[in-house]
């Protein structure tokens, strides 16, 4: 199966904005995401969606 990605800015006139865009087979992706494609032109434009950080530091004190 075929795996359009998207970079942003481009050439191409897509969803209100403009995206360079390639095809490639889905055993490509993990390579080409890693090259600068993105899966999304909302992630094209605004980077890969990050997961937030855990918290660090001290564990409440529990009473025993």
């Amino acid at each position: 199966m075929s795996v359009m990605l998207y970079k942003h800015p481009g050439k191409h006139k897509m969803h209100g904005d403009m995206f360079d865009y390639i095809v490639v087979d889905e055993g490509d992706v993990d390579a080409k995401v890693k090259d600068g494609w993105a899966k999304t032109t909302e992630e094209a434009k605004n980077g890969p969606v990050k997961k937030p950080a855990a918290k660090r530091g001290r564990k409440p004190k529990t009473e025993d």
